[in-house]
């Protein structure tokens, strides 16, 4: 058999090209063997959480490939990442300098996987919130044994068995107030529209008009409504979600607005077609 096409290009470690750029430490083939799982982490600022998490997504599925997108973090998340890439053939970093956004972000990630041809990909939170213990759990839930496949799996906070650590009331106001949007007034069938945490069959992204999607914090409930109205399967199981020890939080008033705004326009589109 022909030897493999393997794309390369060298960059610095301690260096971030000032343009929209794949950081590669080793090769990266241009196609991965059927099965290939990615797991996907966004990232602005997480330094103190990276490392960690890097090793216990390993320990969990060490047959995973680990995308890292990071948004040119001023604490040097990048270069922990290079680090560890250049001795880990299985942890890949892509660093973006001309845009930033969990949407963005979230969305090129699977669009990369999709090419190099995985079969599924997860994403989640880099700031350990998200277990990856319950990763196992989000694949097998994709493939149930007494019922046809489901297209995402989506660790969920709102169903009997989940649960969320260290928020406010504030926050769980909110958080209640978005997912009951998402279920009820965008009829997207599920509890918890805003998790994070999903794992995608990653064909069934080839069926979803991904046309400007909702770049901010509206991003995971405009995918599941586009992803619904495909006639993408969902499933979700209980996880538990534990509130950042390590690093600030990204969220902040202008962006919840902004993602306000972009719910109530898919609420338009849902009930008279704008």
């Amino acid at each position: 058999m022909p030897a493999p096409f393997f794309r390369t290009r060298l960059v610095g470690i301690t260096t971030i090209p000032q343009h929209h750029a794949m950081q590669v430490i080793h090769p990266i083939p241009s196609q991965w063997p059927p099965g290939t799982l990615v797991i996907q982490i966004a990232t602005f600022n997480e330094a103190a959480s990276m490392g960690s998490l890097l090793h216990a997504i390993h320990a969990i599925v060490p047959y995973a490939q680990i995308l890292v997108i990071d948004d040119n973090s001023p604490d040097g998340t990048a270069q922990i990442v290079a680090q560890q890439a250049a001795q880990n053939d299985w942890i890949h970093l892509r660093v973006r300098t001309d845009r930033r956004g969990l949407g963005t972000a979230t969305l090129e990630g699977i669009q990369w996987a999709l090419k190099r041809g995985a079969e599924v990909v997860i994403h989640l939170d880099g700031d350990l919130s998200h277990d990856p213990a319950d990763i196992p759990r989000l694949v097998a839930a994709l493939t149930p044994s007494d019922e046809m496949p489901f297209d995402i799996a989506i660790g969920s906070r709102k169903v009997p068995g989940g649960n969320t650590i260290g928020w406010s009331v504030k926050r769980h106001v909110i958080s209640w107030l978005v997912c009951w949007f998402t279920r009820v007034i965008l009829r997207v069938p599920v509890r918890d529209g805003s998790s994070g945490f999903r794992a995608l069959r990653i064909q069934c992204i080839t069926k979803i008009d991904l046309t400007h999607l909702a770049s901010g914090y509206a991003f995971f409930e405009d995918f599941l409504w586009r992803a619904h109205r495909s006639g993408a399967r969902m499933t979700e199981i209980p996880i538990t979600f534990t509130n950042r020890k390590l690093g600030e939080s990204k969220a902040n008033g202008i962006e919840m607005l902004r993602g306000a705004r972009d719910l109530i326009k898919l609420a338009a589109q849902t009930w008279v077609g704008r």
